[in-house]
């Protein structure tokens, strides 16, 4: 049974069906997850209605020059132009560039410095929940359960405070740990530790992607829940879905390359625990001060709810939770990306 009759409409921003958009795609940004970024964009452009849309790909390439193509197959061949022509080739822009300078509000800024209209989170809310040390500290001001976490600066702090903060983690936080690079996501630096003999190289990988490193606690036997959000003024969250993993941490090759966990949607939780996470997702989605749509990552262990990340540009590959949540809300690829162009300002 269809239930799109029950979703929210966002009629005070659909466009007259008689338009056809100019749709800016961006698709590659110099960051450590650009192959990530390039299936998200092939989805979007295989999924995106072409009798709705033209669709403009826009390609940086590593020298930074920006060129502009008809497909994503024709990118390398594009035509360079400058950021401040682009708008005169674009309505709005549409992006699919996961990781530093992409999602952390460095691209924002530019397209909102050329008055370039969006579909993402804006630049705020985007820096702070790309910046998992400011993240964290963040919330944890407002009493917002998450798991036990050191930070390590390795520019900032000296050495004697990095082994002082060690010993603090060792004595403190119990192990398994994770350590993770405080601006990176799709699990690109992040490794786990069974021991202390393990930290340091650990911390060196993760110090290869950031110099801020976040150190935190695992849980016992978590279950990783995630939800999706889309929302300007009207609030669709979905239904909370699971992540059943193939082993116990989920890494960057497990997600886009072997493919061996699965997803579970709905999650396999109690009625009262999902409303709890879904009711938490709408408080720290306000308090980020986020806009447009987001993906918000949960754990529960020992029937306690953590929250663990939000995610202001989650991939919209054919194997990602987000568009996997919004299907399971009767909302097909192509409907989402409507959707999400018409949260566009």
């Amino acid at each position: 049974m269809n239930n799109t009759k029950n979703l929210p409409t966002f009629n005070h921003y659909y466009y007259s069906s008689m338009e056809k958009k100019r749709v800016w795609l961006i698709f590659w940004w110099p960051s450590n997850e650009h192959d990530v970024s390039l299936l998200s964009a092939k989805n979007v452009e295989k999924y995106i209605d072409k009798d709705k849309y033209t669709l403009v790909c826009i390609y940086r390439n590593k020298q930074g020059e920006f060129l502009i193509a008809n497909s994503i197959s024709e990118h390398l061949h594009g035509k360079k132009i400058l950021i401040e022509e682009i708008k005169n080739h674009i309505d709005t822009a549409l992006l699919m560039t996961h990781g530093k300078y992409g999602e952390d509000g460095k691209l924002q800024s530019l397209l909102e410095l050329f008055h370039i209209s969006y579909c993402w989170c804006r630049v705020l809310s985007s820096a702070l929940c790309m910046d998992k040390w400011l993240f964290k500290t963040f919330l944890q001001g407002h009493n917002i359960s998450q798991t036990p976490f050191e930070i390590l600066d390795i520019q900032l702090d000296s050495p004697k405070n990095i082994e002082q903060k060690k010993e603090k983690i060792l004595r403190e936080i119990q192990f398994p740990l994770y350590v993770k690079p405080a601006n990176s996501w799709s699990s690109v630096g992040i490794t786990k530790v069974d021991n202390a003999k393990q930290l340091n190289d650990a911390i060196n990988i993760a110090s290869l992607h950031d110099s801020k490193i976040i150190i935190e606690q695992w849980l016992i036997t978590p279950k990783e829940i995630e939800v999706a959000v889309l929302w300007n003024s009207e609030p669709l969250i979905s239904e909370p879905g699971e992540l059943i993993l193939a082993k116990d941490f989920y890494d960057y090759d497990d997600k886009y390359i072997h493919n061996q966990s699965s997803m579970q949607i709905p999650a396999n939780i109690t009625e009262s625990q999902k409303q709890e996470i879904q009711k938490l997702a709408k408080k720290v989605y306000k308090l980020c001060d986020c806009s447009g749509f987001a993906r918000i990552d949960f754990f529960l262990s020992e029937g306690k709810i953590y929250l663990n990340e939000i995610n202001t540009l989650p991939g919209f590959t054919d194997i990602s939770m987000f568009p996997m949540l919004m299907k399971h809300m009767w909302l097909s690829y192509s409907e989402l990306i409507d959707r999400i162009i018409a949260l566009a300002y």
